[in-house]
């Protein structure tokens, strides 16, 4: 039970995360093209070096979660906030034009 929870607050966490700063550079780059969709995949990338390294490493625990844990919550952070964000910029595009 303990590792199954460590990984959805990592998750959660990390979303929220996210989302608050794709948030922010919407609003602060509004012009700019796709930046604010960097925090995601920042998140996607280090949620395969994670699951890389689980596989290559072997046992290897981080605040409760190893290291193929951390993918899992990363890649679901990086999902559920580029969904979020996508659909925030969309909204944020409909009220300029």
């Amino acid at each position: 039970m303990g590792l199954v929870q460590s990984v959805i607050t990592i998750g959660a966490v990390l979303t929220a995360l996210a989302i608050l700063l794709g948030f922010i550079l919407i609003k602060i780059l509004r012009n700019a093209t796709y930046i604010y969709y960097f925090p995601c995949l920042v998140l996607f990338g280090s949620g395969i070096v994670f699951l890389l390294a689980a596989m290559a490493v072997g046992k290897v625990d981080i605040m409760g979660a190893g290291l193929g844990g951390w993918g899992i919550a990363t890649l679901f952070a990086s999902g559920i906030s580029f969904m979020v964000t996508t659909v925030n910029d969309v909204y944020a595009r409909a009220e300029e034009g």
